[in-house]
């Protein structure tokens, strides 16, 4: 099995870092901009009656603020929001390989455009998911973490509501991997994409797992585990092993093999290093 993420999510990595500069730079320029609207506003209030000019269309104040409100939308962009290297609803960041951002409100728009016309209950319902995202990412980066879970819980909804397993699928891979519902169907989680690889297969009660490789931008952001983690409670949902071999593909020094493992161990695996990087899961229904 290979896994394209670094020696430790935890820890963080060049891309992950490069990623979590720009989120802090966008963030940074949103609190900025707020505090200048809020300062503007102060300002007109003291010059008395003349304080409605400041009011009008292209005035300090209106200036002021639709450069705040635009701020406020380039934070998905950035992935502002999101714990840094734990995958959930708010993250994502601008990718300069594709040339586009990954983010929650990006699908939830794409959705909106898709099926507004043979779903127009459930589109409008993410248009509310989007509108709490977009006002939970600043409370969120400042630390409100019942902002995270509110808006966590609006997407479990309308993920659960979809309208087929495309829909769900696109809006699952923005959850948290030990929430993500769980297929019917395992063969829906293999992924074969710009951002992320899942390659497996299925014998009697075994999947026998290849690999799963994160892009280099998204690496050690918690994607890698996110969707370990889905996998895993599939199998235990399906009765299935899982097994595979320790081949990393990101690096190629003494040290990926070690680390590679004990990321497998975290996940419930039992590891033999001396057989070429075994690697065996039994499912949570067997081994209780």
């Amino acid at each position: 099995m290979s896994e394209g993420i670094p020696l430790s999510e935890t820890n963080g990595s060049e891309p992950a870092n490069e990623l979590l500069e720009r989120r802090q730079q966008a963030l940074c320029n949103y609190l900025a901009a707020s505090a200048d609207t809020a300062s503007t506003r102060i300002r007109a209030n003291l010059t008395g009656w003349r304080g409605w000019l400041h009011q009008l269309p292209g005035g300090s104040i209106s200036t002021s603020a639709h450069r705040r409100d635009a701020l406020l939308r380039d934070l998905a962009d950035h992935g502002v929001g999101a714990e840094d290297h734990r995958w959930g609803v708010l993250s994502g960041g601008r990718l300069r390989s594709l040339e586009a951002s990954i983010s929650l409100e990006r699908t939830l728009a794409n959705l909106i455009a898709a099926y507004e016309a043979s779903a127009p209950h459930w589109a409008r319902q993410l248009r509310v998911v989007a509108e709490s995202s977009e006002q939970a990412r600043p409370l969120a980066a400042m630390g409100d973490a019942s902002a995270v879970a509110d808006l966590t819980e609006q997407l479990l909804v309308v993920t659960r509501a979809a309208p087929d397993d495309r829909a769900r699928e696109l809006l699952s891979d923005h959850l948290p991997g030990v929430l993500r519902p769980l297929p019917s169907d395992l063969t829906t989680l293999r992924r074969s994409g710009p951002l992320l690889e899942v390659v497996f297969d299925i014998y009697a009660d075994t999947i026998k797992l290849d690999n799963i490789t994160v892009t280099r931008e998204l690496r050690g952001t918690g994607l890698g585990t996110a969707t370990l983690q889905h996998l895993c409670r599939a199998a235990d949902a399906h009765h299935l092993y899982i097994v595979g071999q320790l081949v990393p593909t990101y690096r190629d020094d003494d040290s990926a093999v070690p680390a590679l493992a004990r990321w497998c161990r975290g996940h419930g695996f039992a590891v033999n290093e001396r057989l070429g990087g075994r690697v065996v899961r039994t499912p949570v229904s067997v081994s209780a």
